[in-house]
């Protein structure tokens, strides 16, 4: 089983660059997982899904209630009226949203899932909260029950709160 983890966010705002801090922090520790930082490209990531049975999108969603949750992106449910109307702005294409095109295109045909990190704060260049980052790891977490619950190699997240601070700070 071939899959990806891909980290989005900018991280020119605080905590909305959590899930591509946590995806270049986890990329150095992936073992039979290839895991890719995002960013902001938006529409532009949605050939990266392209060949891989899983991919786990993380990104964070303001309207989450939990701290960090996982969801399955039922895209073979969504309706070629749902499709075209979602995007509005190709740069703020949402984890689901890349997913459900991706489908929908024909390129992508496995399984995605949705790690949702709720973020604390989000302001132009300040860096990501503790509270944020403590969310991350619990991200890292559902990350790990994914790859296990597809019997792939969990990733070791010990160490895993320094190297996102450090992924952090890299604009």
């Amino acid at each position: 089983m071939k899959a990806l983890i891909l980290g989005l966010g900018n991280r020119n705002l605080g905590d909305d660059g959590l899930g591509s801090c946590l995806a270049s922090a986890l990329a150095k520790r992936a073992k039979g997982v290839d895991v890719k930082d995002g960013d902001d490209m938006g529409l532009g990531l949605v050939g990266w899904l392209e060949g891989y049975d899983l991919a786990i999108l993380v990104d964070v969603a303001e309207d989450e209630e939990e701290d960090a949750n996982a969801y399955l992106i039922e895209a073979e449910k969504a309706t070629y009226d749902e499709l075209k109307d979602m995007i509005t702005d190709s740069h703020k294409a949402s984890p689901v949203q890349i997913a459900l095109l991706a489908k929908a295109s024909g390129i992508f045909k496995g399984k995605a899932y949705f790690v949702s990190i709720k973020p604390e704060k989000l302001c132009f260049m300040c860096p990501p909260s503790e509270e944020g980052i403590k969310r991350a790891l619990k991200a890292a977490n559902l990350i790990n029950k994914i790859l296990e619950a597809h019997n792939l190699p969990k990733i070791d997240l010990e160490g895993l709160e320094k190297d996102i601070l450090e992924e952090c700070k890299k604009l």
